[in-house]
């Protein structure tokens, strides 16, 4: 509910409730010079030291909330760069899998013409030329453990 308070406000607010308390304190001394006060000098008294006591009390619960709101935008802030490196990393990983696509694409092509250039010689005798079972087996292979 503090967060909709503006601080200015908020603050205004604390400082008022300690000033209306030394205010009051004070008059309770002079309640002698008004006789029906006087009765209720000690009541006024307390009452005043309350005031103080509780704006000393919202002044450090003000605090408080200060400090949060700053450690809150400080982490929106980080936050932010967060996002910014995210996006950074989301695009590197974005070109890097459109580079092994277009890895595995070419390998495909490459394959395939190799099996074209075979393909005659594996019809030729119904047999599995030597050929045809390297250009399966390079098939298989995983080219990025070839690169290492």
């Amino acid at each position: 509910m503090l967060s909709f308070i503006p601080d200015a406000w908020l603050q205004l607010a604390v400082l008022g409730i300690m000033a209306l308390g030394a205010v009051v304190y004070v008059f309770s001394y002079f309640t002698v010079f008004v006789p029906p006060l006087m009765p209720a000098r000690e009541l006024i008294r307390i009452a005043g030291t309350a005031l103080i006591a509780a704006g000393v009390y919202f002044y450090g619960s003000y605090a408080t909330e200060m400090s949060w709101r700053k450690r809150v935008e400080s982490v929106q802030a980080q936050v932010v760069v967060a996002e910014k490196k995210s996006q950074a990393a989301n695009t590197a990983l974005v070109e890097a899998r459109k580079k092994k696509t277009q890895v595995l694409v070419q390998r495909q092509v490459v394959i395939q013409e190799r099996i074209k250039t075979v393909e005659k010689q594996i019809d030729a005798e119904c047999r599995v030329d030597t050929a045809a079972t390297q250009i399966l087996n390079d098939a298989a292979k995983n080219p990025w453990n070839d690169a290492k």
